[in-house]
């Protein structure tokens, strides 16, 4: 089982350009990463250079790790917007309909009723009080 890599993380602590270059390299696929004293010599600091390589050994060291595609960045963003714009509009009384959430991502309105459902239920448990303790400590 492969671990799966934030690009964001990396994009933060080394800046874009080390995030474009790891996309451009190993976008979708899988790559060993070795422990931080075995990166001089290893595929990985050829490939996108010591400071990444290293950065990449502190978090994952002796793991496959999964590079994200810059298609799947894409799709995650667009599906975190959605949320976004069901939750913008409210789900209880909303602003906007389903119909026009759904015609300005291109999604269907039973996606955003199931949107709205989960965010939904996902808000009813978070808002429910805790169990009070049956015997005082």
């Amino acid at each position: 089982m492969s671990e799966y890599c934030s690009l964001e993380e990396l994009a933060r602590d080394l800046g874009e350009p080390a995030r474009l270059r790891v996309l451009a390299n190993a976008g979708g696929q899988c790559r060993y990463i070795p422990r931080p004293e075995n990166v001089p010599g290893s595929p990985i600091n050829q490939e996108f250079g010591p400071e990444i390589a290293l950065w990449l050994s502190a978090r994952y060291a002796a793991a496959e790790v999964e590079f994200p595609s810059s298609r799947q960045r894409h799709v995650d963003e667009q599906a975190r917007l959605l949320r976004v714009a069901v939750m913008d509009a409210g789900l209880t009384n909303p602003t906007r309909s389903a119909n026009d959430i759904a015609s300005e991502f291109g999604v269907t309105v039973r996606r955003i009723r199931q949107i709205r459902q989960e965010l939904g239920e996902l808000d009813k448990r978070r808002s429910k009080p805790a169990p009070l303790p049956l015997f005082e400590i």
